[in-house]
């Protein structure tokens, strides 16, 4: 806002989270399905199943800020193309444990380098190109959310 109270887009921080967002995320899914044949929430799926750990969808969904049906299709996506694994829990069948195949994880090795090249050459724009003080400030501003 400017001194008058006015909203001056340009210069408005969520809208420009927002800008950065939308057009990190585009770029990102047209490399992903380029480079690697898969979705942008696949990738974000198979990134937070990439340290091996076995998951429900609920917990994806969380920790993926994706909606239950977005994951949903995202995993089927998955399934289909061999990179995951449904596992039924005995004490709820409702709730399958997930986790990457022999393929998935594969492909999560061969994606990791490339996705972090990527990302070196869009801090090139940052001043010295270092993330540091981006994503401590970035983290401030999460948790000053949680705390509203």
């Amino acid at each position: 806002m400017d001194e008058q109270g006015e909203l001056e887009l340009e210069r408005f921080l969520p809208y420009k989270l927002m800008q950065v967002a939308e057009r990190v995320g585009a770029e990102l899914a047209v490399f992903y399905r380029k480079e690697f044949g898969i979705t942008r929430p696949e990738w974000r799926l198979m990134a937070v199943m990439g340290d091996g750990r076995a998951l429900i969808a609920r917990e994806l969904a969380d920790m993926t800020c994706m909606d239950k049906v977005k994951v949903s299709r995202a995993l089927q996506g998955l399934e289909d193309k061999k990179l995951i694994k449904r596992t039924p829990n005995p004490r709820d069948q409702r709730a399958a444990r997930i986790v990457l195949t022999t393929e998935g994880k594969e492909l999560h090795r061969r994606m990791v380098p490339r996705v972090l090249a990527w990302e070196a050459s869009l801090a090139e724009g940052l001043t010295g190109g270092d993330t540091r003080q981006l994503l401590s400030s970035l983290n401030q501003l999460l948790a000053r959310l949680d705390d509203m």
